[in-house]
């Protein structure tokens, strides 16, 4: 009873464990994953897993006069697969499952550097009892079209300085965000550069098929501005790249 009654209050509850079996990631890609629970001190009744993507974003709220700016845990996917099995005291139960990422899902890696801390989150929904938790950080890399559109605007005078991911959405033309929050690329400008802009922001939303590429334009005198443009995601090199970028630039 004495066990029971811990149990319930996450003292010597079954616990999960999740591995990733594919290292690298790229948003929209599928990835397989094998979750390990171990049972604890007494027999819990699992009710399923519950699976998300997690992101940690910048968000901002006004407190009285000032505007404050703090990060912000967000769900970006959520999965729960059904288990309704009984794990016995110290048994292992071993279940894999391929997810689909969300295509747009934010770069977590560039060029060998952290830029944004996203995970996979393990959850246990356990009959009469606290949850059981696991996290495990996701490497994700901008996409080739991605890459080579930020390639581009760094060979035409401009050096990336800053990329954040903020809460909230975006939306061009032909094209809006659905995940809540985004990722943008920060440029300032060299001492010489094409466009004429003092700095250029970059974000991307990614249905699969093609990327939507919005470009807030900061321009000496003449202030901000956007661009927007969808490029179809088979072009991935620079040369495919660069007409379009230039075509709003």
């Amino acid at each position: 009873m004495l066990k029971k009654l811990l149990a319930s209050v996450g003292i010597g509850k079954a616990t999960v464990d999740t591995l990733l079996l594919t290292d690298e990631l790229i948003a929209g890609q599928t990835f397989d994953i094998e979750v390990i629970i171990k049972g604890g001190d007494v027999s819990q009744h699992l009710n399923g897993i519950e699976l998300a993507i997690m992101a940690q974003a910048k968000a901002e709220s006004e407190v009285g006069d000032e505007e404050v700016t703090y990060n912000k845990n967000v769900v970006l996917q959520h999965w729960l697969q059904e288990l309704n099995v009984e794990v016995q005291p110290q048994e292992t139960i071993t279940r894999h499952f391929s997810l689909d990422l969300h295509s747009e899902v934010p770069a977590s890696s560039f060029h060998g550097q952290q830029i944004a801390k996203v995970w996979l989150q393990t959850g246990l929904d356990i009959k009469n009892g606290i949850d059981g938790s696991d996290n495990d950080p996701l490497t994700i890399h901008p996409s080739p079209t991605q890459l080579a559109v930020l390639e581009v605007i760094e060979q035409s005078g401009y050096s990336l300085f800053k990329i954040d991911l903020e809460v909230g959405g975006v939306r061009g033309e032909n094209f809006s965000s659905h995940l809540p929050c985004y990722q943008e690329y920060e440029f300032k400008q060299q001492s010489r550069s094409l466009f004429g802009a003092k700095e250029i922001e970059v974000t991307f939303v990614d249905n699969g098929h093609e990327t939507g590429v919005l470009i807030e334009i900061d321009r000496l005198f003449l202030g901000d501005g956007y661009r927007s443009i969808s490029i179809p995601n088979h072009c991935s090199s620079i040369e495919q790249v660069r007409p379009y970028i230039e075509k709003i630039l």
